[in-house]
């Protein structure tokens, strides 16, 4: 019995701190009335309705698994910045020039910003080049989206409400974009909200001159190139939605 016990241990140790559950309700009050839905995805495995996975950087036991519905990004101590430990994504039917993306997420208390301030939480990736995401600007600790194009980078810090992050808390994210209207007209759209309150708003994005986005993917990069994690630290994602007009 003692064996078993400590092999037991060793198991639950190497698949990290026991989580609580994520918020139990899965409404999204902010999702743009007459949006469809594209994918309403609780997480019962790592792969299944149009979802996928892939491991990437594994240093010292890295990496993405699953457990009670609850993804889990473990960086380990070690870990170097520029990667993620773990992609989990889903490319549409089509490609989407106007989306609502929501989901309940957890970071780890303590969690240790990446010296670049980038910490990204889940991605969209234009057809042709670039990708716009959403993260933790660890200059404020608060939650500020990048777009990552040609012809538009830059962080987008919340002009509206800069709600300081709890870590070790689930929160609930809603993010809409709309892609701009050619490729030069700046008049592409992005707001996010933090746990129901409106954190920004731009009107001004410019998107590459193509077919939308292909690809939604929980993709939490550590970085910038460069540093190193000194702790082990973990982010959770329960529950994505994801609906277009």
């Amino acid at each position: 019995m003692r064996k078993l016990l400590v092999v037991f241990a060793l198991v639950m140790a190497a698949c990290g701190p026991s989580v609580d559950g994520p918020p139990e309700s899965t409404a999204w009050p902010h999702e743009p009335p007459g949006f469809v839905t594209l994918t309403d995805q609780p997480f019962n495995a790592l792969v299944e309705n149009g979802w996928y996975a892939a491991q990437r950087q594994t240093t010292n036991g890295s990496g993405l698994s699953l457990g009670s519905g609850v993804l889990q990004f473990k960086y380990a101590s070690g870990f170097e910045g520029g990667s993620e430990p773990g992609i989990e994504f889903y490319a549409p039917p089509a490609p989407v020039r106007e989306t609502f993306f929501a989901f309940s997420w957890k970071p780890s208390d303590p969690w240790q910003n990446h010296p670049t301030d980038v910490n990204t939480i889940a991605d969209l990736f234009a057809e042709s080049t670039g990708v716009i995401f959403i993260q933790i600007d660890g200059a404020n600790n608060t939650i500020s989206v990048m777009p990552e194009f040609d012809g538009d980078t830059r962080n987008l810090t919340p002009n509206v409400r800069a709600t300081p992050l709890v870590l070790g808390a689930w929160h609930k994210i809603e993010w809409y974009v709309k892609y701009s209207t050619t490729g030069t007209s700046r008049d592409g759209v992005t707001r996010w909200w933090l746990d129901g309150a409106l954190q920004g708003e731009y009107s001004d994005l410019q998107m590459p001159d193509d077919a939308g986005f292909v690809e939604y993917a929980f993709s939490p990069t550590w970085g910038g190139a460069g540093g190193i994690k000194t702790q082990t630290d973990f982010f959770w994602i329960a529950h994505a939605y994801i609906s277009t007009p």
